[in-house]
């Protein structure tokens, strides 16, 4: 049993509010419920259309929100078809409702907003002479032309019929509130914006994790009447923009609250990169109002449809209650690996009546070491949720795949956690069928498996990096046996006239623990030795069939059998002028040259090296069809990174070889795979790989599998995947990087070095 550093957080369970498009109606309700929420303003609004063209905004709002769960505000036959387009994200509970009947009345599903205002009530209110903080909750009729933009900056409350509770009278009385009329003719008042209301009790003790390209404070200018204005509003406000609306047909009632809204952001300090404050517009619209006079340091964005929803632009963040570290325990089962831990303390009331549910974010820093084949850290692929759940959890609607880690939807009484590891072929089988295509592993994938098993890891293959270890395993059969010495003159590839060996290229490769400073020749054929790639024995000569035979060293007796006339021999007389002669074993004692398996582990180990512990891989997999249009085939590697910054599993397959050519079929084989992975989820790389070098003939088939996408195209040969930094040798001919961290920057390179030939002058 060792043990493993995993980073808990405690976050609101993100809900995606599904509304009927154009239906203000549904709009308000959606707001009115989200507002009983912990976090509630950070869930999004997600308008339904009736056909896909109008949903592409729907659908961009459910990926980039990462939501774990669709709730439909009204059940219309649109809305109930769109969420069941999503599989993967099941109803966690067994009533699919937000507030569910209970001995004690109607119980909130997810933690609610009852947590954060007992914290306050218990920090600044409770036994103390003068209460330090006070709630504001403002109310207006419903025909006031500014109602929505009013429910949707400053919040309000269901009906207590419609949930069974009035969070009103909570709100108001426990935080020594007050209720403000707004009337229809009245101006907003001008404090409005720092008032502790419901939207503000929603985000009190949230903080946020994550980065977003568009973040300035501002404002949103568009219509108080119109839905697409008041969506677009509300997300964007949900992606933690800090905005209020202005409506310039209400420019009277708004300007006060403006006015002092913009003296606030002014007051900011300058940011110490982009200089003086700025504050962003949002809009519809595609050119600034004459009537628009905020002052400088203006930002006007354009938003529409779903492209500012793209991860491009605006990236909401994840807000979380608490963050901790636990130390949980691996348990090193036959079958896999299993993760237990205590859950941390939670920042959360005991009450009894509060049954309520949170995420749990679990992120492992690691995944154990030596344990390749299994992985803690799944890529973050939504489609597999189920399998995750099932495999993982034991239990397939809780749990969400996340950008790093799984969340499980818990209940706030469960105080430990079990997650079981993910064998890495399994999950990139799943991987394989979510997107159309069924994989399972070939022969050769097997053989390359067990190959890297035996030598303990990728990191263990480095070794056969150097040119003249494969040349060994290459020039005898598994029925030829060579001397040692024979061995260290291939391994250091001998100058032919001098006799010395020409290994600088190798001399600081690092395979094991050593005294001396530079790797020898020598020294690499003892660890093959000790990793059973060769075995010793001896060539003896049978005295009664007058022929040679080889006798393994656990065999060797002083009465032996011949193993080709099976006559029996005393052998001390062959002894005194014997040495050992070694052969091929294991794997490497097949006659099928392991299938290819040398040229794929070098590959994966430099990919390894580059990606460090970025990654998941298998070894050979074949591919066919289920829905996606590909051949059937086979590929000699997959690898699944992690996510990159827009928010998008890399995946590469791969072709290697020794001395034969990546063919033309080759190279249409892995271009349909690419293709047929949804470019919104996974961005696929094809590598391509060699142990010698490309020539133009290949060089040129190879780059017609980039496709419409660009670079996606990966070439690494000997000069490559030699060197312990892939670029080591390449970068003193080319102008490029000299290092690389990921697909996209071999991806990159690769576009320098063999299609856009970038020469050093």
């Amino acid at each position: 049993m060792s043990t493993l550093s995993v980073t808990i957080q405690y976050r609101p369970v993100r809900i995606g509010f599904c509304v009927q498009h154009d239906s203000l109606d549904d709009l308000d309700r959606a707001i009115r419920l989200t507002h009983t929420f912990w976090g509630g303003r950070f869930n999004p609004m997600i308008p339904v259309g009736s056909n896909e063209d109008e949903n592409k905004l729907a659908r961009a709002l459910t990926d980039i929100f990462e939501v774990a769960v669709l709730y439909p505000v009204s059940s219309t036959a649109t809305v109930d078809a769109f969420i069941k387009s999503f599989p993967d994200l099941p109803w966690p509970k067994f009533e699919r409702e937000l507030y569910i009947d209970s001995p004690i009345g109607k119980v909130a599903s997810f933690i609610d907003v009852y947590h954060p205002l007992r914290s306050l009530f218990e920090e600044h209110i409770k036994d103390k002479p003068e209460p330090r903080v006070s709630s504001t909750l403002y109310q207006w009729d419903s025909v006031d032309p500014l109602s929505h933009i009013l429910l949707a900056t400053f919040g309000s409350y269901p009906n207590r019929d419609e949930i069974g509770k009035d969070y009103s009278g909570f709100f108001v009385d426990n935080l020594r509130g007050q209720r403000v009329e707004i009337g229809k003719a009245d101006n907003l008042p001008p404090d409005a914006y720092g008032k502790l209301t419901p939207s503000a009790l929603t985000a009190f003790g949230l903080d946020w994790s994550g980065f977003s390209p568009r973040g300035d404070a501002g404002f949103y200018i568009g219509d108080a009447g119109s839905f697409d204005d008041l969506i677009n509003f509300w997300n964007l406000r949900a992606a933690n923009l800090d905005l209020l609306f202005y409506d310039l047909a209400h420019k009277g009632r708004l300007e006060a609250l403006k006015d002092a809204y913009v003296a606030e952001l002014l007051k900011r300090p300058a940011d110490p990169v982009i200089g003086p404050n700025r504050m962003e517009f949002w809009s519809r619209l595609h050119e600034i109002p004459n009537e628009i006079d905020f002052g400088h340091g203006i930002i006007w964005s354009v938003i529409h449809d779903e492209g500012i929803w793209n991860g491009l632009n605006v990236n909401p963040r994840r807000v979380y209650i608490n963050e901790q570290s636990a130390l949980a325990s691996v348990t090193d089962s036959m079958t896999r690996p299993s993760l237990s831990f205590q859950l941390p303390s939670k920042p959360f009331f005991k009450d009894v009546a509060f049954h309520q549910s949170v995420m749990v974010s679990v992120s492992p820093l690691v995944d154990p070491f030596g344990q390749e084949e299994f992985t803690f850290r799944p890529p973050h692929i939504p489609e597999l949720n189920g399998y995750y759940g099932r495999e993982s959890y034991l239990a397939g609607r809780e749990v969400r795949s996340e950008n790093d880690g799984l969340g499980i939807i818990l209940d706030l009484r469960c105080n430990d956690l079990t997650l079981r590891a993910l064998p890495s072929r399994e999950l990139i089988v799943q991987v394989f069928r979510a997107f159309g295509m069924r994989a399972e592993p070939s022969q050769a994938g097997l053989i390359a498996g067990r190959l890297i098993k035996q030598m303990g890891g990728l990191q263990g293959c480095r070794v056969f990096k150097i040119t003249g270890v494969r040349n060994l395993i290459e020039k005898y059969s598994s029925l030829q046996a060579f001397t040692r010495s024979a061995a260290i003159q291939i391994i250091g590839q001998n100058d032919p006239e001098t006799g010395q060996p020409r290994f600088e290229d190798f001399e600081n490769l690092f395979i094991e623990q050593r005294s001396n400073p530079k790797l020898t020749p020598e020294h690499a054929f003892k660890y093959l030795v000790r990793n059973a790639v060769f075995r010793a024995g001896l060539n003896l000569e049978c005295p009664y069939c007058q022929l040679d035979f080889w006798l393994p060293l656990d065999d060797i007796a002083t009465e032996v059998r011949c193993e080709l006339c099976g006559n029996s021999l005393n052998i001390t007389g062959q002894l005194h002028d014997r040495d050992w002669a070694y052969r091929r074993s294991g794997l490497f004692g097949r006659q099928d040259h392991q299938e290819g398996s040398v040229p794929v582990v070098v590959t994966l180990q430099q990919i390894d090296t580059i990606m460090s512990d970025k990654m998941i891989y298998t070894t050979a997999m074949k591919i066919d069809p289920i829905t996606a249009n590909v051949a059937p085939c086979e590929t000699d590697f997959v690898i699944v990174g992690r996510n990159n910054y827009q928010r998008k599993t890399p995946l590469a397959i791969g072709e290697c070889k020794g001395r034969k050519e990546i063919t033309e079929q080759d190279v249409g084989n892995l271009a349909r795979i690419a293709d047929a992975f949804a470019r919104t989820r996974i961005e696929p790389f094809i590598v391509f790989a060699k142990t010698t070098s490309f020539t133009q003939d290949e060089i040129a088939r190879c780059q017609q599998a980039q496709g419409q996408y660009g670079s996606r195209v990966i070439l690494l040969s000997a000069r490559e995947l030699e060197p312990y930094f892939v670029y080591e040798r390449t970068e003193k001919e080319f102008e490029i990087r000299s290092t690389a961290i990921s697909l996209e920057d071999l991806a990159r390179a690769t576009q320098n070095i063999y299609f856009d030939l970038r020469p050093k002058m």
